[in-house]
């Protein structure tokens, strides 16, 4: 098998067992090739040499049969016999040479190309290496500032729950506070309170739509009384005071409280005569 010819044709380099198509010019085709390409022209597809002459192509048979053998050189001198076998034995030795220097060429090739990528890949090795070793300097400086950032977190949380229990301590005692200063009477005035100003608001709304009617008389006679009762106005002046008291405050609020009493009282009979009338 290692002794058969390869067809000279670039893309196909098959091994020929059977017949084949050899030129004057020392090339040998497979017959799949050699139809297809002496069909069209007749120029070696090998070296581009012109194949014009009537035995620069033939087809020959590898495996001829005996009674070939005995019958091709038959008849024939010494002389031409021995000159054909050199000549034949020329033909093979340069086509092995071929083949031999053909797959040097491959082997060459191929060397080179993996020579290429080892370099490549030697390359390739080194830049991820150093990407590698740069990710995990970055990796180690981000679990450090994530153990000083826990930190920082914890710190702050055990601040958080200390003032948050001096903030319940602080609520609590507030509230104690609270208590004990909230008097009944203080809730029973600002009751009071609320519901005089309910009423008042409740009255001037009906003032409201008395004078939005028509209500002048009304007007006139409500203003005479507030001119009557309030006293006559007085120059400002301003006077230091001491500190107001709490017994002094709840007076004032229970001064106001009687003049509001007082001004609910005169206000409605006349209220009720409007709504009678």
């Amino acid at each position: 098998m290692e002794a058969d010819l390869c067809c000279n044709f670039k893309r196909c380099r098959k091994r020929l067992s059977t017949f084949a198509w050899v030129t004057s010019c020392s090339h040998i085709f497979c017959d799949e090739d050699g139809t297809r390409e002496f069909n069209e022209a007749f120029t070696c597809p090998a070296c581009q040499t012109s194949l014009s002459g009537k035995l620069d192509i033939i087809r020959i048979d590898l495996q001829p049969t005996e009674q070939y053998k005995s019958m091709v050189l038959s008849g024939l001198k010494p002389e031409t016999i021995m000159e054909i076998c050199t000549r034949s034995m020329a033909f093979w030795t340069y086509q092995s040479h071929q083949e031999r220097a053909y797959q040097e060429y491959v082997a060459k090739k191929s060397k080179d190309r993996i020579s290429q990528l080892e370099q490549c890949y030697e390359t390739l090795a080194k830049k991820s290496s150093a990407e590698i070793q740069a990710l995990k300097l970055q990796i180690s400086s981000v679990r450090k500032e994530l153990d000083s950032k826990n930190t920082q977190y914890n710190t702050a949380s055990e601040k958080f729950m200390e003032k948050s229990r001096q903030y319940q301590k602080l609520q609590a005692l507030y509230d104690a506070l609270r208590r004990k200063s909230i008097n009944p009477s203080d809730f029973e005035n600002q009751t009071q309170i609320n519901m005089n100003s309910n009423d008042t608001r409740s009255e001037r709304s009906f003032n409201i739509a008395m004078i939005g009617s028509g209500g002048d008389a009304f007007t006139r006679q409500t203003n005479r009384r507030y001119s009557i009762m309030s006293p006559p106005e007085m120059d400002f002046v301003l006077q230091p005071r001491s500190t107001p008291l709490i017994s002094r405050q709840r007076s004032s609020v229970d001064d106001m409280q009687r003049q509001f009493a007082i001004d609910n009282l005169l206000s409605t009979p006349s209220v009720d005569r409007r709504r009678n009338s």
